[in-house]
């Protein structure tokens, strides 16, 4: 994004010529709005972000279970967790984008954390960080944006 100035972003039209409210009746519709939307040159998809950008919402601590089937890799999160919708229990891993290493409050034994980060693209379409942590555990640590 940089190098787009705000005014670029607001001057960018809402819709494509010849589109009037309400957007979304069809489903042809709402094909031809994403497909204007995916044109903006400020908008960029999660599964392009290269290296560690900082794009994931860190407010997610969620711990979720890896199942292994015929050389497939799920995400599976918890039905009686919170913040678990029925939207997405379930997801196969498609690609893993990036992996690093995060260690912080090393210096504060009874907080600190020591885990293994990787930024993995799930069908869908969603870009998710998920924890391997110190103890063999995983968790869902972030959402990119």
């Amino acid at each position: 994004m940089l190098g787009i100035a705000v005014s670029e972003i607001h001057a960018y039209p809402l819709r494509p010529k010849g589109f009037e409210e309400p957007l979304f009746p069809t489903t042809a519709s709402k094909r031809a709005i994403a497909e204007h939307l995916l044109e903006a040159p400020w908008l960029s998809r999660a599964s392009e972000l290269r290296g560690r950008t900082g794009g994931a919402a860190r407010a997610l601590e969620e711990p979720v279970g890896l199942r292994s089937s015929s050389g497939r890799v799920e995400v599976v999160r918890s039905r009686g967790g919170r913040r678990c919708s029925p939207f997405w229990r379930r997801r196969r891993v498609e690609k893993v984008l990036d992996c690093w290493r995060w260690v912080g409050d090393w210096w504060d034994v009874d907080h600190s954390v020591d885990r293994v980060i990787f930024r993995v693209l799930l069908s869908g379409g969603a870009v998710v960080d998920l924890a391997r942590e110190r103890s063999g555990g995983w968790s869902l640590v972030g959402m990119v944006d």
